[in-house]
């Protein structure tokens, strides 16, 4: 068999084995997205007919001061990803390999937990947590003699977001310290016992050699943790709504009010699809980002 044949039959062959995948996507991604976009042209109420309104719905949310200000949060609760839970996990993942490694699977499995347990259920333990009156984080304030910082922490519009944004770090650090955790692994210790020759201690090992040696696991944890804050719903819902009064919105509990209180069906479609557009812009721009120089 020629050259040419060979490779096309290792195409068809490859094709074949690709095709449950492709039709999966097509059907649970393509066409979500496409049917997304078609309905953002009209105004539907999820049971009558659908009125078009061409860009009636795109001129709305773009006036729509409430889905702005949830984006602005959806943007805040990314930053405080990147800051508490990608570069703080590996600071964690460092300390458990390199300094405590004798200790590291135990707190490894401690910083695992809330990974493995529902994010329904972690919000209704922190709902608990932060209640006004029998609440463990006012108890443990009264105990210090901090009375005054006693609050309705998620009936409270200036804290509500804060509670939602600690509750969101301490149930995703686990995995980005798992995740690191590997990496860290992989750096050969040859690499930190020549620095150790030369003096450097563990807070310069930590910058100088193991985030440029792990830059690609920083790389695609940056992207997940934003990836996952643009998306975020469960845990917002659970905790506060998006309330009070919209202070702790944010776009996605929006659009499921939109859609499922209000059954402003095309409305919540054209948020949908702004959203996806708006995650995929700001993955490109973060990946761009923390490109290494020279790579392509």
């Amino acid at each position: 068999m020629s050259t040419d044949g060979l490779a096309k039959t290792h195409n068809r062959a490859a094709l074949l084995f690709l095709s449950p995948a492709l039709l999966l996507i097509c059907v649970f991604v393509a066409y979500p997205v496409a049917y997304a976009g078609w309905l953002s042209l009209f105004q539907w109420d999820g049971a009558s007919a659908p009125i078009f309104v061409g860009a009636g719905n795109i001129l709305r949310l773009a006036a729509d001061s409430v889905f702005w200000s949830s984006l602005g949060r959806n943007l805040l609760v990314a930053l405080s990803a990147i800051v508490f839970q990608v570069f703080l996990a590996l600071a964690i993942a460092y300390c458990l390999v390199r300094i405590v490694p004798a200790f590291g699977r135990i707190f490894l499995f401690f910083y695992l937990v809330p990974v493995m347990v529902s994010e329904i259920c972690i919000g209704l333990l922190w709902r608990f947590m932060y209640n006004p009156y029998f609440g463990l984080v006012n108890a443990a304030l009264k105990l210090a003699g901090l009375d005054s910082l006693k609050r309705g922490w998620l009936g409270e519009s200036d804290t509500a977001f804060t509670a939602v944004v600690v509750v969101m770090s301490f149930t995703y650090l686990g995995l980005y310290v798992l995740l690191f955790t590997s990496a860290v692994r992989s750096v050969p210790e040859s690499v930190y016992e020549a620095a150790e020759i030369d003096g450097a201690g563990d807070f310069r090992k930590f910058f100088s050699i193991t985030i440029p040696m792990v830059w690609d696991a920083v790389r695609a944890n940056s992207l997940l943790a934003i990836i996952g804050s643009l998306k975020t719903f469960s845990l917002v819902f659970v905790l506060t709504n998006g309330g009070p009064s919209h202070a702790s919105e944010v776009v996605s509990t929006y659009l499921y009010k939109m859609g499922f209180s209000s059954f402003q069906m095309g409305y919540a479609a054209t948020i949908g699809f702004a959203q996806m557009v708006l995650t995929a812009l700001a993955a490109w721009i973060v990946f761009r980002f923390l490109k290494r120089k020279g790579d392509a």
